[in-house]
């Protein structure tokens, strides 16, 4: 009996982990997403000359802001 408690708990270990790795990965793909979004806006305002400094400077920001956006949502 304690064989299959201990295989059920090493079970659900598992099963946390792969789901913590997968909500993570995601979380990173919907932000790299965003960020994506952002270089194509820096780009086509550079071709229409403005400039868009901010948004350089702020690119770990947004992924930080779009990762913890994410995980909020699938929580």
């Amino acid at each position: 009996m304690n064989d299959q408690t201990e295989n059920e708990k090493n079970a659900l270990l598992r099963v946390m982990d792969l789901n913590a790795k997968l909500l993570s990965n995601a979380a990173s793909t919907y932000a790299y997403n965003k960020i994506n979004n952002l270089l194509l806006m820096q780009v086509l305002a550079k071709v229409e000359g403005r400039d868009l400094e901010e948004i350089r400077n702020n690119v770990d920001k947004y992924i930080a802001q779009f990762s913890q956006e994410f995980i909020k949502m699938n929580s």
